[in-house]
């Protein structure tokens, strides 16, 4: 059996790293096209980018998808029984062509996403998103909301809880052995950039005696200019997986505040990269609310949830946990068991393998 992965992103550097580092690289990021053959599945990953003019009509027209991808695939010579996208945004317009019967391979995707119930959304589903031969959904909200809130059959919706490398995150404490002993356990960690809301975590140290790093590659993540008090800093370089897997391991905890006003679906699966890391790293979170969050914090005893924009819920969760180490150590301990039971790369490809060759029957 053959696939051709598509994705929303360019994975050529993971790709290239994996095999330039002899395999010694985490590809949780390529969705399954490193462990897939095991499985007796072989991945193409199809390139990102050929024809710029086309991204940039994709970019007007993204009820269609990318199109600089999809086009490639339907006019090139490609050999691949099943078309899997790790995001759905991808390959919009194959699904209406395999809605309507022209495209005659099956068409799965990776759901991210679902939508406030209204007439555009409906019309969407039906004649788009419903052209999918399967649709696997990121947690337990968003396929329920899928089904419950726009009668996708049940047949065409399943869960795949994503989940990391985690050998590569076995980071022992002699690894850090160089860091200057006060350091260790010594701040909070928040690292990422999209959908980020740094304001409210900030503003909420001003008054928490203890420090604070974020760490955001490129541009500034913030709406205004911050005025950081000696406890917060903030670094915009970006960090290899290996240090940026370091500076966890160094981390009393990991705070995860999020915009939630920023994106346009209604069930938005965010911050997902960075709370696995964190479990991974067996670390305590704090996380901003969402509405059907990917894995629930609280409820799994790994971490608080803060409101959205709620400056005072982020100084109550953050001294809780200062408060209370052993507390937070457990919670941590928790997280890392959670990873090596259930949300890492191994179990995600073995679910992924049964759903693909499922598809194709």
């Amino acid at each position: 059996m053959k696939i051709i992965l598509l994705n929303n992103y360019s994975m050529t550097f993971e790709w290239e790293q994996w095999k330039k580092e002899n395999y010694q690289y985490p590809t949780h990021h390529l969705w399954g096209a490193t462990t897939l053959p095991r499985y007796g599945i072989n991945v193409d990953i199809l390139p990102y980018e050929k024809y710029s003019f086309l991204k940039r009509v994709s970019e007007k027209i993204k009820v269609l998808g990318d199109l600089d991808q999809e086009i490639r695939l339907l006019f090139g010579k490609y050999d691949y029984d099943i078309i899997y996208s790790a995001n759905q945004g991808s390959t919009y317009l194959l699904a209406i062509l395999r809605a309507i019967g022209i495209l005659r391979k099956p068409v799965v995707t990776i759901q991210h996403q679902s939508f406030k119930k209204n007439i555009w959304s409906i019309l969407f589903i039906k004649l788009i998103l419903s052209g999918y031969d399967r649709l696997f959904c990121l947690s337990s909200g968003l396929k329920e909301h899928l089904i419950k809130e726009f009668n996708l059959p049940e047949e065409k919706v399943y869960l795949l809880e994503w989940g990391i490398d985690l050998p590569f995150y076995n980071i022992k404490n002699d690894e850090i052995i160089d860091a200057k002993e006060g350091e260790k356990n010594s701040f909070i960690l928040s690292a990422g950039r999209t959908y980020r809301d740094y304001e409210t975590l900030t503003k909420a140290f001003k008054n928490i005696s203890y420090d604070l790093r974020i760490y955001s590659a490129g541009d500034t993540v913030f709406q205004t200019t911050p005025d950081l008090d000696c406890n917060v800093k903030f670094f915009k370089n970006c960090l290899s997986w290996q240090e940026i897997l370091t500076e966890h391991a160094k981390a009393y905890a990991i705070a995860i505040p999020l915009d939630t006003t920023q994106p346009k679906s209604y069930i938005n699966v965010l911050g997902v990269t960075s709370l696995l890391d964190a479990m991974g790293m067996g670390k305590a979170v704090v996380m901003t609310r969402t509405i059907e969050p990917c894995i629930d914090i609280e409820k799994e005893g790994i971490g608080i949830f803060v409101e959205p924009g709620d400056e005072k819920g982020w100084q109550e969760a953050i001294s809780y946990l200062l408060e209370h180490p052993d507390k937070t150590q457990e919670m941590g301990n928790r997280a890392r068991r959670l990873s090596e039971e259930k949300y890492n790369l191994e179990v995600f490809t073995s679910r992924l393998s049964e759903l693909l060759k499922g598809a194709l029957r």
